[in-house]
């Protein structure tokens, strides 16, 4: 049985995730959670009888280029939030991901079999920047980031890069396929668990086993954390359907909206 504990860690995890104060900000009260990086956006937590004060006050916090993206679970309010943020002018999101699984496990995720077993598959984490950048390549090909987003994000490449190593967040991790970068993956600690983000394959390489090797991989290192539960929000027709393979739980579904400049 999932504990209510763990249903609000997978719901709004950024309430709980361990922040990188050289990176990202984190405005948090009682009606909404707001994340600022260099070049992005998240409201998460939003609990308001003044939907149209509280976007008035996010648009004023958040520069217009970061398109912040309004994650709304079961448990926000007023019940009609994703219809009035509709209403007030917000849109499905550019990376065309409108709706998210929150998922939980707090077991080991199995090994693959031996016959989906590739050999040759190494994981390990991020620490020189040359892993960085392809990291980042990887993620961006894989998520179709647009060309501005790619732009943004290189220009700030090193130091980002110098930031995350010297805070421990987040903790980035490549999968090499016959020594050749083919997959990464990040993950976010907490005193609650782990948070799993950004993991992509590269086309070539999908089918192989790398999405599970990176999930085994965050795994083993919230067990070293002393935190041993993962979470994470999982695309319907990608990864949902190997993560709830590997014992993930189903808590909930994220509707997301994005506030476009």
């Amino acid at each position: 049985m999932i504990s209510a504990g763990v249903r609000e860690y997978a719901e709004t995890p950024d309430r709980f995730a361990a922040v990188n104060n050289d990176l990202v900000q984190r405005f948090a009260d009682e009606r909404v959670c707001i994340l600022e990086g260099p070049t992005w956006a998240s409201v998460s937590g939003v609990r308001t009888d003044d939907v149209e004060g509280l976007l008035a006050e996010v648009r004023k916090r958040v520069p217009p280029e970061k398109e912040p993206v309004w994650w709304i679970g079961p448990s926000a309010e007023p019940t009609d939030l994703y219809e009035r943020l509709l209403a007030l002018g917000l849109h499905e999101p550019r990376d065309r991901t409108p709706l998210l699984h929150a998922l939980v496990t707090t077991e080991a995720p199995p090994p693959a079999p031996p016959a989906q077993r590739a050999p040759g598959i190494e994981v390990r984490e991020v620490r020189t920047y040359d892993d960085h950048v392809a990291s980042s390549e990887l993620r961006w090909d894989a998520f179709d980031s647009p060309p501005h987003r790619r732009e943004a994000e290189r220009a700030r490449m090193r130091e980002n890069f110098e930031a995350s190593q010297a805070a421990g967040v987040p903790v980035a991790f490549v999968a090499t396929l016959d020594g050749r970068p083919a997959a990464t993956a990040m993950s976010i600690p907490s005193p609650r668990g782990v948070f799993l983000i950004g993991g992509a394959t590269a086309v070539w390489a999908r089918g192989r086993g790398l999405y599970r090797a990176l999930v085994r991989a965050r795994w083993d290192d919230a067990v070293r954390r002393g935190t041993p539960l993962l979470v994470t929000h999982a695309k319907p027709d990608t990864s949902l359907p190997i993560l709830l393979g590997l014992g993930f739980e189903e808590v909930c579904l994220i509707r997301r909206l994005e506030d476009r400049a």
